[in-house]
């Protein structure tokens, strides 16, 4: 996706086997054909009724912000380029960023925060979680007002930033972060684009001879590269190319060496700190929602403007991951950063939810402890794992009432069939009902 969408966070690394006995894995080997079809079938059915229902919570959660953007007076233009669901974005950008940039500004002016936003949060033991596995969470403290509209910013993600070209080359998230000392990805968010913050804080030294080359070790790294994960095509060497010349120049920036106005931002990655200089700072601790709750808050992707001055860096709440010799940890501040929203309107006591989205992994990937969220409201869901016929035919019907809500009539066959979600959904539901389950 290359829209901006709300970010998730990654489960790769939690401890799995989630279904490892439910319904759609019957146990035992002596299976009939049919049986055998059924199952395969449902592992399909399950993972596209959680990839339909997700866009559905996205789409929500973006009439969400942009109805909060309008309120505040960041509307779209029509002389924006892209389409309306793409100037509607952006305008929620400008919403977000806005609210961002103010909090920022009070925290390095050392104004009191009450000035820019009238709730506190408080990080606490989780009441609906079990214990002692949930741990902290994040709740609502207090509001001036008594509640906090929808819409609102509550908190920033901190910790290590590593950019996509970074994972990519030094071999996936999983190397990268095992090579940063971090041996999981349980706080680990990503943002749309690839951009990935490490809550746990993690960093990683390179060495120059990795990065401090000329174009014939350029070559030469790109060539060792290639030849090592059999790659041969001319995509796949400029792919190469780009991701190491990106590589190299990043560790090679002035803001990123040891020379550096500002090395590091002045709570060092100590969590302690970065929540003294910034009590917003606690993303991390955010929680994912309880069986049969729905998310309450959502995060998305925010750059904060380092052209205010240095002043700006020092209270940034995230740091580069990675860094050249002598570049102190955690590493130099980074203006890529997520925001948790409010997705509805929240009262004092209340536990901030984020929706973690593990549902996207392959079935026997997800956490044991997972449920996905469920929708806002009192939209009906019909469990994907007891019913997988039925939860396939709901997703469908409610993919083409969203669609003629939104366009005023009902799709065509081509448009069904040229959305993927929408046509992966229907191809499903035409095998159940070969198999006389519809």
């Amino acid at each position: 996706c290359k829209a901006p969408r709300p970010v998730v966070l990654n489960c790769s690394l939690v401890p799995r086997r989630a279904f490892a006995r439910s319904p759609l894995l019957p146990a035992g080997e002596d299976l009939s054909e049919e049986a055998l079809q059924r199952q395969e079938l449902g592992k399909r059915a399950h993972r596209e009724v959680q990839v339909a229902r997700r866009r559905r919570r996205e789409a929500d959660d973006e009439t969400v912000l942009y109805r909060s953007a309008e309120v505040a007076g960041f509307v779209v233009s029509s002389s924006e380029e892209g389409d309306q669901v793409q100037r509607q974005r952006r305008a929620i950008d400008r919403y977000l960023s806005a609210q961002a940039e103010a909090l920022m500004d009070a925290i390095v002016a050392k104004k009191p925060l009450s000035e820019v936003v009238d709730f506190s949060l408080e990080v606490a033991p989780s009441i609906e979680l079990p214990q002692p596995i949930a741990g902290d969470g994040v709740f609502i403290k207090d509001a001036l007002r008594g509640e906090i509209s929808a819409g609102t910013l509550l908190a920033f993600y901190p910790g290590s930033v590593y950019m996509p070209h970074e994972e990519r080359w030094l071999g996936g998230q999983g190397p990268m972060l095992e090579r940063a000392g971090q041996h999981t990805s349980s706080h680990v968010i990503g943002r749309v684009g690839g951009v990935l913050i490490d809550g746990l804080w993690s960093g990683l030294g390179v060495p120059a001879s990795e990065f401090d080359v000329d174009d014939a070790g350029l070559e030469a790294i790109v060539a060792s590269r290639l030849e090592k994960e059999s790659v041969d095509s001319d995509a796949g060497r400029q792919a190469a190319r780009s991701d190491i010349e990106a590589f190299c120049a990043g560790l090679k920036e002035e803001r990123r060496s040891c020379a550096a106005k500002v090395p590091w931002p002045d709570h060092r990655g100590d969590p302690k700190r970065v929540r003294a200089l910034n009590p917003f700072a606690v993303g991390e601790m955010v929680n994912h929602p309880p069986y049969g709750r729905a998310a309450n808050v959502m995060g998305w992707p925010v750059d904060l403007d380092f052209s205010k001055g240095e002043a700006h860096r020092r209270a940034a709440p995230n740091a580069f991951g990675l860094r050249p010799p002598g570049a102190p940890a955690p590493g130099a501040p980074s203006p890529y950063t997520v925001v948790m929203v409010a997705a509805e309107t929240l009262k004092p006591g209340d536990e901030l939810w984020l929706d973690y989205g593990c549902e996207l992994l392959d079935l026997e990937d997800i956490p044991v402890w997972f449920t996905p969220a469920a929708l806002r409201g009192d939209a009906r869901e019909t469990d994907a794992r007891a019913s997988p016929a039925l939860a396939i035919r709901d997703e469908l019907h409610a993919w083409r009432t969203d669609f003629e809500a939104r366009h005023g009539r009902k799709p065509t066959r081509d448009e069904l069939m040229s959305d993927p979600v929408s046509s992966a959904l229907f191809e499903t539901f035409s095998k159940y009902r070969k198999l006389g389950d519809l």
